[in-house]
């Protein structure tokens, strides 16, 4: 286990190198290209929303996730576009138009150096998405009457189980940056290991550390930058 976890994170640093050198000239985000300032990838990508117990944040990818500072300096250029920290569970990527995707990168920052698990999820919309979401502080059971009787029942979440997912990492998230790539997407009705989108599409991240159904795990709280999205 602790060999694994080493491998992770050499992994990790070797990936946060990897980005950070392309930073130095224009990054290859495939048929995203610097040719038009990346207005194909603005305009093929919505705001990027993170959830959380207790509310949501949404960000703007353009002034908060992705430009010539957060790529190459993992900074804002004004607070009121910081990505703020909190127990992230999911991070939610929304497509508008039809996208074939090679890969999706992200860096992380947390003040508590974790090892952060990463499930990744895809929907075709909205309306079949996740809406009844797991935190650490959602119970179990609850109280319900039937026939007039009170009885003890498990509560239904509508949180995708593990074996749905259609690619998973791992990140070394720690106070200078961490980050992670998810590749090689096994997405049910594509054998060729790319992300298939479409106008309305909904890519879930969900951070295994802050879901409810993992309460033996270490939470943590972190903010993110670079979002880098690959297309063919």
């Amino acid at each position: 286990m602790k060999h694994d976890r080493r491998a992770r994170r050499l992994l990790a640093i070797a990936l946060s190198i990897a980005l950070v050198l392309l930073s130095t000239a224009c990054v290859d985000l495939g048929t995203f290209n610097a040719d038009n300032d990346y207005a194909d990838l603005y305009d093929s990508i919505g705001d990027v929303e993170g959830i959380y117990d207790g509310g949501s944040h949404r960000y703007d990818l353009k002034k908060s996730l992705f430009n010539a500072r957060s790529v190459e300096k993992l900074d804002w250029e004004d607070d009121d576009y910081k990505v703020a920290y909190e127990e992230y569970v999911y991070i939610v990527i929304p497509f508008k138009s039809a996208l074939k995707i090679e890969s999706v990168a992200l860096f992380m920052n947390s003040a508590v150096a974790t090892d952060l698990e990463i499930s990744a999820f895809y929907y075709a919309g909205s309306a079949v998405a996740p809406t009844i979401v797991k935190y650490k502080s959602s119970p179990d059971t609850e109280i319900v009457i039937l026939d007039e009787v009170e009885t003890l029942v498990d509560i239904v979440y509508d949180d995708p189980v593990k074996s749905d997912r259609i690619a998973d990492a791992f990140c070394y998230a720690k106070s200078d940056w961490g980050s992670f790539m998810l590749e090689h997407f096994a997405q049910p009705g594509y054998m060729d290991g790319y992300l298939h989108t479409g106008n309305g599409g909904l890519l879930y991240l969900r951070i295994e550390n802050n879901s409810g159904f993992n309460r033996e795990m270490r939470s943590c709280s972190f903010n993110f930058n670079g979002l880098l999205i690959r297309a063919v």
